[in-house]
């Protein structure tokens, strides 16, 4: 492909947000907004080979292409773009200000794309910087005071970012002898260079502590701005590290020890942080600071051990897939069931909620326990010290999540988020778009690019206890904190309210049926003197029932009779006494009564 086709669709985002400027075009383009990162999308699934472009007529030249690093970076970006981009079109139906986030919307995009296929620094940073300033706007769009300090804060952070991002890409150019990034890549930079790249992308990137900036502007800027926020644009971060530092080239181990230490912070201080909030877009903000610790202990163990880096890399790719659609379902959800009327369609969310939740919690089988897994897999080849450490961060890293998941999930309810008049499925659909593609990650990766999906397929799937864990605490604190907030009496009485309700329908029922046994005791004597005296019995039955006994007894003694002597009756034998033993039978001849009595007596 030539490098028309690259131009246009970095400049296609570009050409629309120009044309949003004449009012007459503003319906149709906003119904074209989805359209926007289509051609990004359909360029990273055409191209399958690594391919460079080149423009000399560029001030000092323009390279652009795919690798396949930055093919995959691009697809996963542009789906998220796309989703959210369907999901602004509704949100921002009658926001006066809509045209204003449009325009910056575009630009952010164009400048995400546009960093991801420039292979030389000049055009990276450029990129690099329209889509940072651009992303103010989006932050400070409703103008209230919320707003306002956190996109004081946010451009705070990116100002001197880009200043020292612009330094270290300066220094690693001029050290290598080259602008393209694969050249400073490969070259053996300098310690002072590599730290000002890490820290430039850091900020982005959101690891404490760079990250004061991440959560206040997530809380901020409208749902659709959030999503691409936290799952496309701190990824460049990430993306930035990964195209212009030397990892696996040489060994920065005091960077790397550094790197490590704070992703491992990282990690946990996210979780002390985000329970305090009291909305669900922060919380989801700082786990998003919490996901990018565990991005930074892959980083950090490949700058220790240029070795590891062959099996963390692809991870890493994978791992930034699988927090983008996870992470952007998220902030697009709470939107969606903002945006629901009715509690059916709010418990409906609520379930759909949980599953991006689960899978970036970590649940075995999904792409966040695989990743966690290969991640594991791939740091064995590194420091063989920092390895039970790093090992452990990341299993009780599945913990923290879930527990920021969960203070994210009872926040919506607790808290509502606020949502402008739109037609609820509208923005259920590109969530749920997002979380099932989230879902289905480990399955779609392997035919995007089986030799980089190979390490996550060999992995294991992942231990069920650090979110059984998660939901378990979670559990325990909701009960604990509503205890205290009704009181421990009331709470008490609740908890024995349903045994105390049992106990009484019992008794209720083994009362009713001991008067129902003493109505029928008292009444069954009546029924029989009632009978008697309907029948005339009395004396008359009570000597019939004697004649009866009589006449049987009678009878009785009239059977057969059959005399045994004692030696048989005894059972004895001849082999017992020694003795022969006549064999003696006795028979009394059966006679009529009468025949007897008219015998005579001699």
């Amino acid at each position: 492909m030539t490098l028309t086709v690259y131009l246009f669709v970095v400049g296609w985002p570009l050409v629309m947000a120009t044309a949003l400027l004449i009012p007459q075009a503003r319906p149709i383009l906003w119904r074209m907004m989805p359209l926007a990162p289509l051609p990004a999308l359909l360029l990273g699934l055409l191209v399958s080979q690594p391919q460079f472009v080149t423009g000399e007529w560029f001030v000092l030249g323009l390279t652009m292409g795919l690798d396949d690093v930055s093919r995959l970076f691009l697809i996963f970006t542009s789906v998220l773009w796309i989703a959210a981009s369907s999901a602004a079109r509704h949100w921002m139906r009658e926001d006066p200000r809509a045209t204003e986030f449009a325009v910056m919307f575009l630009l952010a995009m164009s400048g995400n794309v546009g960093l991801i296929l420039s292979k030389d620094a000049m055009a990276f940073y450029g990129a690099f910087a329209l889509m940072s300033f651009a992303s103010y706007g989006l932050v400070v769009h409703t103008r209230d005071m919320a707003a306002r300090k956190a996109a004081l804060l946010y451009i705070g952070f990116v100002v001197v970012g880009e200043l020292i991002l612009f330094s270290g890409l300066v220094l690693a150019a001029t050290q290598a002898g080259s602008i393209l990034l694969a050249d400073m890549r490969a070259a053996e930079l300098s310690g002072l260079a590599v730290a000002l790249l890490l820290v430039g992308f850091g900020i982005k990137l959101g690891v404490m502590p760079l990250h004061f900036w991440l959560p206040p502007a997530h809380g901020a800027a409208p749902v659709p701005a959030s999503a691409v926020l936290s799952g496309a644009m701190i990824k460049a971060g990430l993306f930035g590290i990964m195209s212009a530092v030397p990892l696996g080239v040489v060994a920065y181990g005091d960077h790397g020890t550094v790197v490590m230490a704070a992703g491992m912070v990282t990690v946990f201080a996210a979780l002390l942080l985000g329970v305090q909030q009291t909305s669900a877009k922060p919380v989801l903000g700082f786990s998003s600071v919490s996901q990018m610790g565990i991005i930074a202990i892959g980083l950090g163990a490949a700058l220790m051990t240029p070795g590891a880096w062959v099996a963390i890399m692809p991870v890493l790719v994978f791992l930034a897939a699988h927090h983008g659609l996870a992470k952007g379902a998220l902030f697009l959800g709470v939107g969606a069931w903002a945006a629901q009327t009715g509690r059916v369609g709010q418990i409906v969310l609520t379930l759909a909620f949980a599953v991006p939740a689960l899978v970036l919690a970590g649940l075995p089988i999904t792409s966040g326990g695989l990743g966690k897994e290969a991640m594991k897999a791939a740091l064995t080849l590194g420091s063989e010290v920092w390895l039970p450490w790093l090992t452990l961060a990341l299993t009780l890293s599945g913990v923290a999540t879930t527990l920021l998941m969960a203070r994210a999930i009872a926040l919506i309810w607790l808290n509502p988020p606020k949502a402008p008049a739109s037609k609820p499925e509208a923005l259920a659909l590109p969530f749920l778009g997002l979380a099932g593609l989230a879902l289905a990650l480990p399955v779609v990766w392997p035919l995007l690019d089986a030799t980089m999906a190979a390490p996550v397929l060999d992995a294991t799937t992942g231990a069920l206890w650090p979110l059984a864990l998660g939901v378990a605490i979670a559990l325990t604190v909701a009960i604990t904190a509503y205890a205290q907030s009704v009181g421990l009496a009331e709470f008490i009485d609740m908890l024995t309210a349903p045994a105390r309700n049992l106990s009484e329908r019992l008794s209720n029922v083994w009362a009713a049926k001991r008067r129902a046994a003493r109505r029928l005791g008292a009444a069954v004597p009546r029924m029989i003197e009632g009978y008697t005296l309907q029948w005339r019995l009395s004396q008359t039955a009570i000597a019939g029932l004697i004649a009866a006994v009589l006449v049987i007894e009678a009878a009785s003694s009239l059977r057969d009779v059959r005399l045994v002597t004692p030696a048989l009756r005894l059972g004895l034998t001849e082999q017992d006494t020694g003795l022969q033993i006549p064999e003696v039978e006795t028979e009394i001849e059966e006679r009529e009564p009468d025949a007897i009595l008219d015998e005579p007596v001699e």
